[in-house]
């Protein structure tokens, strides 16, 4: 799940209606895993998602005083986060069949869908979390693999290591994270991002 706040939810607002850069970085911290995952939901390409995901935290500095409290906050990253993705689906000049399920599942998406993805987005966020506890080399090559989707020809060329070396690590990786991830929930995050089809199938 997310991390605690640093100090009170009524401190932390005070801060942000006053523009506090400190109280706005530990919010970012906070939340942007989980924003992240929820664009990558819907939009696969890590700099899209990562892009989609940071204009969000921009247009929120933007509008701090207008919140009283942090379920209100967290309520406009995800509403704002899944309207970007809509527009940059919309926008891309070669529509196909996935590209068109995908708007018509934000499209479809209530409120109590809304809630169902940030508490899933929060479980990420946990899974996420777990994986930077890694030692540098398995991180990266869990990135790599689970979440860049790049093939183990293509990591051991990266890293400049052989095939069986990236197997090692990938195994090594996998079993860490399942020794860590005590919860149903988060076993269960874990095998989404194993799963090829999980943008879609997990909607």
């Amino acid at each position: 799940m997310s991390k605690s706040p640093p100090y009170s939810e009524a401190l932390w607002l005070r801060r942000l209606h006053t523009g506090d850069k400190s109280a706005f970085e530990a919010l970012y911290r906070d939340q942007y895993i989980a924003v992240f995952y929820t664009a990558k939901r819907f939009v696969p390409d890590i700099q899209a998602a990562e892009d989609l995901a940071t204009e969000t935290f921009l247009k929120l500095w933007e509008r701090l005083g207008d919140f009283n409290s942090m379920a209100a906050i967290r309520s406009f990253l995800f509403v704002t986060v899944k309207n970007a993705c809509l527009n940059h689906l919309r926008a891309e000049e070669r529509m196909n069949t996935r590209h068109l399920r995908l708007i018509q599942l934000l499209e479809q998406e209530d409120d109590q869908s809304l809630a169902n993805q940030q508490l899933m987005a929060d479980i990420y966020a946990h899974v996420y979390a777990e994986v930077e506890k890694l030692s540098p080399r398995l991180k990266e090559v869990f990135i790599l693999s689970y979440i860049d989707g790049l093939s183990n020809e293509e990591i051991a060329a990266r890293l400049h290591i052989n095939n069986q070396s990236v197997r090692n690590d990938k195994a090594r990786a996998l079993k860490q994270l399942r020794l860590t991830l005590t919860s149903r929930e988060g076993l269960l995050v874990l095998f989404l991002l194993l799963s090829l089809d999980y943008p879609v199938a997990s909607a």
